[in-house]
């Protein structure tokens, strides 16, 4: 731990859970900080307790306190966050890059919260409060809920996902690129169901209901639980928010349910044949993936994992574009996204989103690729002569 900064450390307790709480340069715990963490499952604690210890750490440099700084105050900070600010950011350190929109506004969510909840016991500036609260419209987001705008929160521009092109996926399956069943597996489940990497890691065997008419009822067809746990060994997280039951003979219940398709099935099995098996007697946890090489044979694969076997998979390639697993994620609800002739409540229950509009938010630009079929049978039918003779010629012949 540095000496004379505000840091984050992860806390387990007794019975398997961790939190993740602030410490003041004295190394003692920072109360006015755990009082509104706590708020917060073990996931969200992790993501808002490095939000707010760059905060901590913002005003400790600057000598301020919660009862001199102000909502100005508060807005320079976020300029200095995402690098609009003029001069050096001294109280962060030299590798942390400015950030983007998203993280940001996590940031001002949690600084939001901070001061807000110092307000009902300790001395905050009445004009700090009351410019948090006020002049901002309450605004539905993209998940549906009511909430009120935040001052601090940058604005975010529309988001455009990249959706993965089909030469990228049919190049990562050329012989020799995907050098483990394992590999193979992982891109595969990727592909069909856009599942993300968090998930991916985060299943158990128990999750696996690869079988019609499995014993849990919940879907005819075979598919997946996706669990949201916090005690994974190697500390995947499924974004799941679902509740989840066990039943007494310990099938799981509930979660996000997910079809799986018969490559899925099939590469799973491959795997279990030909990389889990033989390490079997290493392994020590419920995961279902692990590593089959190297020094730690049997060891819970992580999302990190997934990430550097995509960098080493594109370099054997060629590829020189950057394929990150959720672009998966992308590729596979824009493209259900179209077949199912966008529908939205669909897509978002079968890929676990809170909200359509959150579909129809992110993935309805997607579609628009769609649009071209229909653009060039505008173009096509256009009184307009062509621009070009030639083009009048190559468009009868195609028309033969």
């Amino acid at each position: 731990m540095e000496a004379d900064r505000f840091s984050v450390r992860k806390v387990r307790h007794g019975d398997g859970d961790q939190s993740y709480w602030i410490f003041t340069p004295d190394l003692e715990v920072h109360r006015p900080s755990l009082n509104v963490l706590c708020r917060y499952k073990s996931s969200t604690q992790q993501t808002y307790a490095y939000s707010l210890v760059d905060h901590l750490n913002w005003l400790l440099v600057n000598g301020k306190t919660p009862d001199t700084v102000t909502l100005d105050d508060l807005r320079r900070y976020m300029n200095g966050v995402t690098g609009q600010l003029d001069g050096s950011a001294a109280w962060r350190k030299p590798t942390q890059k400015p950030m983007g929109a998203s993280a940001a506004g996590n940031v001002a969510s949690i600084v939001k919260a901070y001061y807000l909840a110092l307000a009902v016991s300790e001395t905050v500036s009445p004009a700090l409060v009351e410019g948090l609260r006020s002049n901002h419209a309450v605004r539905r987001g993209r998940s549906g809920r009511i909430g009120e705008a935040n001052p601090l929160a940058p604005k975010k521009a529309a988001r455009r996902p990249r959706v993965l092109p089909n030469e990228v996926v049919q190049a990562l399956f050329a012989p020799g690129v995907l050098t483990t069943a394992r590999d193979v597996m992982v891109v595969t489940w990727l592909h069909d169901a856009g599942i993300r990497v968090g998930g991916l890691c985060g299943l158990r065997f128990s999750d696996l209901h690869l079988m019609r008419h499995h014993p849990c009822g919940q879907r005819a067809d075979p598919h997946v639980h996706i669990v949201g746990r916090d005690d994974n060994p190697n500390g995947a997280r499924a974004k799941a928010h679902a509740q989840v039951n066990v039943a007494s003979d310990g099938t799981v219940l509930d979660g996000v349910i997910r079809a799986v398709s018969a490559d899925m099935i099939s590469t799973f099995h491959a795997y279990l044949l030909d990389d889990f098996h033989p390490i079997q007697h290493l392994v020590d946890h419920e995961q279902v993936l692990v590593h089959v090489l190297g020094k730690t044979p049997g060891v819970a694969l992580t999302s990190a994992g997934v990430r550097k076997m995509l960098v080493r998979a594109c370099k054997r390639a060629g590829l020189q574009a950057r394929v990150t697993p959720h672009a998966f994620r992308h590729k596979a609800a824009a493209a259900f996204y179209a077949e199912s002739d966008f529908n939205a409540e669909m897509v978002a229950q079968e890929f676990g989103w809170a909200s359509p509009q959150m579909v129809t938010d992110l993935y309805g630009k997607s579609a628009n690729r769609h649009a071209m079929k229909h653009l060039q049978q505008a173009w096509d039918a256009t009184a307009r002569p062509p621009a070009e003779p030639y083009l009048g010629t190559a468009a009868s012949e195609g028309a033969q």
